[in-house]
């Protein structure tokens, strides 16, 4: 398996512990999971340059916290973070700015840099400036991109979805999806958290932090069973995380409440959030 990516054996997923003491100042604006996977830093505001590859601590749609033995981080350095990174051949490391937020001293020679991502930091009304042109991807938009190599469970899947009128698109590797996702932006996106070539959980990532893609809806499958799987799927970003093999039913109507066509529209309102789906299930 590749390493840096995140899956249900080599991952450390835990619920996240709300009572932890935070330092002073800190403020997190998202849920943040407790993932251990490799994280690649460049430090780029420095005379000397510095590069290391450390383990993550936490990880947010927004940022990362991880540990690191170099005593010469400090808080607004600018960095350059691959995340998530891997060594293997077929990587897809994606570099991107970031900022130092927190330096914590954790004793015996370890320190915990939080960085946030500089799209992260970018108001919400600037998204589409930043963007170049980031189109709504529920304005007419009916495609729906699957992750899905058995052909069973494929033809189960877009035969419930195109009895509504979407176009179904459903490729077999993480890899495929990604190249559609450079000139398509779907009305949902579907995918197993344990693809062999990327994990949905970094699937789902890369999305949220892809101006032009961030509002596309992400519906993660796992055929775990663990508690903790499902929920750092919704702390990454995930609308909905389901049991596999999955209800057709089901799946058809998660597809009606986050991605709804026209004529569904007036039945089901306007896009529904995370939290309320599960409520509306």
């Amino acid at each position: 398996m590749s390493t840096g990516t995140f899956s249900t054996t080599d991952a450390k997923m835990e619920r996240p512990d709300s009572s932890a003491a935070r330092p002073t100042g800190d403020r997190r604006s998202r849920p943040r999971a407790k993932i251990s996977a490799r994280v690649r830093v460049r430090i780029v505001n420095s005379p000397t340059a510095f590069e290391e590859v450390c383990n993550t601590v936490d990880v947010s749609r927004d940022g990362v916290l991880f540990l690191s033995s170099h005593s010469g981080y400090s808080p607004s350095q600018q960095l350059e973070v691959t995340f998530p990174y891997s060594t293997a051949a077929s990587a897809l490391n994606q570099p991107q700015a970031a900022e130092v937020v927190r330096v914590v001293e954790h004793g015996n020679g370890l320190f915990g840099i939080g960085v946030q991502f500089a799209a992260a930091k970018a108001p919400a009304g600037d998204a589409k400036a930043n963007s170049g042109a980031a189109p709504d991807p529920h304005a007419g938009a009916s495609l729906v991109l699957a992750i899905e190599p058995n052909r069973r469970d494929a033809d189960m899947m877009r035969g419930v979805l195109q009895q509504d009128g979407y176009k179904v698109v459903i490729v077999p590797t993480a890899q495929e999806a990604l190249e559609v996702l450079k000139t398509a932006v779907p009305a949902a996106f579907i995918t197993e958290i344990e693809n062999p070539d990327m994990s949905g959980h970094d699937l789902c990532l890369i999305i949220k932090r892809d101006d032009r893609l961030q509002r596309v809806p992400v519906i993660l499958l796992t055929r775990s069973a663990r508690p903790q799987d499902y929920s750092a799927s919704h702390q990454l970003g995930a609308v909905i995380c389901m049991a596999k093999p999955f209800n057709p039913d089901r799946l058809q109507q998660v597809i009606r409440l986050v991605a709804p066509r026209p004529a569904q529209r007036s039945a089901y309102g306007a896009r529904v959030q995370s939290g309320a789906i599960e409520r509306s299930l």
